[in-house]
């Protein structure tokens, strides 16, 4: 049965009132789909990437079924088609799409970027038996409204959904923020990556220490050697010395192969413990030594190796504290602490929960491919988001999005309503934070920074001055200001 008009028009209307309301920044290209599809008479009408996957639909439209095998013929012959009857074409007539969904006539057009590649396609079809087929007219109009409208449809559309892809993924090495705690990070790293000083890396469970670590790894003198990392707590600790240092056939039960340990396969590059916080004493001080004398003992050897390395490590403890308790050995501590970066937990970094939110939500719908462009995040949303605690900051944010992007697969609106937490934290811990402008978060970072390069240099304000490029007069305020005091 044919598509009412009518329904369409109150369809489109619903449809741009709610993207006027909501700022959706996709609502230029869908339009154009839009009025396309209803001066044609589509039943179907959809911008396709070179890769087959759907950017953007009409959004009148109630589903996205396409023929793949007339959008493969467009693309392999760079040449545009229109197929007044698909049954009746001899190479077409036994595919899939064309026998189950009876896509009666289909119009594709070839869309290149500026250098003349294929960027992908226009896509239009009818599929209803009541309707008659695509004639020439059709054909020449949607080529023409093609022609006319190129450059919003290719330039700004297709490559640029790419190469905002592209930049999402890589951002700084990886990293997302433009929040001031964040700015800091970055060029924390810039400042030591060049260097050979250890780093210690200091941050909540999933503020992306083994990230910062990688991104330290990239930008050094070492970056074409290996980056190992071991997470210390996630190794038995019976097993972790052998783990880090290695062991000879035979060494303990089950040993049965010489293996080469972590320092070892690091040799000319980085090694990375996370969670050093774990390590039994006995362990501390191997690590020390091996730190001192460059070299290591693999367990059940007598030969020592030598080793040339650059160690970065990361704990979610407060490494002082468990110093204090006798957990933690101050001279391992000295050792591994030549430079300290703090990481702000997600809460204290302001907006860029939105676009950590929006990058990983776009990550899993490419990879998905269940429908592109990514759905778009409403004001209560927003705030939602923002309010939240994140406890486990931006890996809980992570899993909140992959699981949105499997379960939102109608429309491109979320709503506060869709967005599901699971907080576990203990009873007294807050699950929704009070709301916090940039402002606030970047003291925050800033207190937490200075207190951090305070302890670094043993509260040698000379030090601290050099190191955070600033003057004895503005460190006194800022010390006064957030009551920073040695004990």
């Amino acid at each position: 049965m044919a598509r009412k008009t009518g329904n369409n028009y109150h369809n489109l209307l619903d449809y741009l009132y709610s993207s006027v309301e909501n700022f959706n920044p996709e609502s230029t290209y869908e339009l154009l789909l839009a009025l396309l599809s209803a001066q044609v008479n589509a039943d179907c009408c959809l911008l396709i990437n070179k890769h087959e996957q759907v950017l953007y639909k009409s959004p009148t439209l109630t589903e996205t079924k396409f023929s793949h095998t007339i959008l493969k013929k467009t693309l392999k012959q760079n040449k545009s088609f229109h197929i007044q009857n698909a049954i009746k074409e001899i190479d077409l007539k036994n595919a899939n799409s064309i026998v189950g969904h009876i896509f009666l006539s289909v119009i594709c057009i070839v869309l290149h970027a500026r250098n003349n590649d294929i960027a992908g396609a226009l896509y239009l079809d009818r599929h209803e038996l009541e309707k008659k087929t695509f004639s020439v007219f059709d054909f020449r109009q949607a080529e023409d409204f093609t022609r006319k409208f190129a450059d919003i449809l290719i330039n700004e559309g297709l490559e640029k959904i790419e190469l905002n892809r592209l930049r999402n993924d890589h951002g700084f090495e990886g990293l997302i923020g433009k929040s001031n705690p964040m700015l800091n990070v970055f060029e924390q790293i810039n400042k030591v990556a060049p260097t050979e000083s250890n780093v210690f890396l200091q941050g909540e469970t999933g503020t992306g220490k083994e990230l910062v670590a990688r991104a330290i790894h990239k930008r050094s003198k070492r970056a074409d050697c290996p980056f190992i990392a071991v997470n210390c707590s996630a190794i038995p600790k019976e097993l972790l010395e052998s783990e880090l240092f290695g062991h000879e056939r035979g060494a303990f039960t089950g040993a049965a192969n010489k293996r080469k340990g972590k320092f070892q396969l690091a040799h000319r590059g980085t090694l990375f413990l996370d969670e050093i916080g774990e390590l039994e004493p006995n362990l501390q001080t191997k690590i020390l030594r091996a730190l001192q004398e460059r070299e290591i003992q693999p367990v059940g050897s007598e030969k020592i190796v030598k080793v040339n390395l650059r160690l970065i490590t990361a704990s979610s403890k407060e490494i002082i504290n468990e110093i204090r308790k006798g957990n933690f050995r101050k001279e391992l501590f000295y050792r591994i602490n030549s430079y300290q970066i703090f990481l702000p937990p997600l809460r204290e970094r302001g907006k860029d929960i939105l676009l950590v939110a929006e990058h990983f939500i776009t990550k899993y719908c490419l990879e998905n491919g269940n429908y592109i462009p990514p759905p778009y995040f409403t004001k209560t949303a927003k705030e939602k988001l923002l309010s939240y605690f994140w406890e486990g900051n931006v890996r809980e944010l992570q899993n909140i999005m992959e699981n949105l992007s499997i379960n939102c697969t109608e429309g491109k609106i979320i709503t506060d309503d869709q967005l599901k937490f699971y907080p576990i934290g203990s009873d007294d811990t807050p699950r929704v934070q009070n709301k916090i402008s940039l402002k606030e978060a970047a003291e925050k970072a800033e207190k937490e920074l200075l207190k951090s390069c305070l302890i670094k240099h043993n509260w040698r304000k000379n030090k601290v001055i050099k190191e955070l490029n600033t003057t004895f007069p503005t460190l006194v305020k800022k010390m006064k200001k957030y009551g920073l005091k040695r004990d």
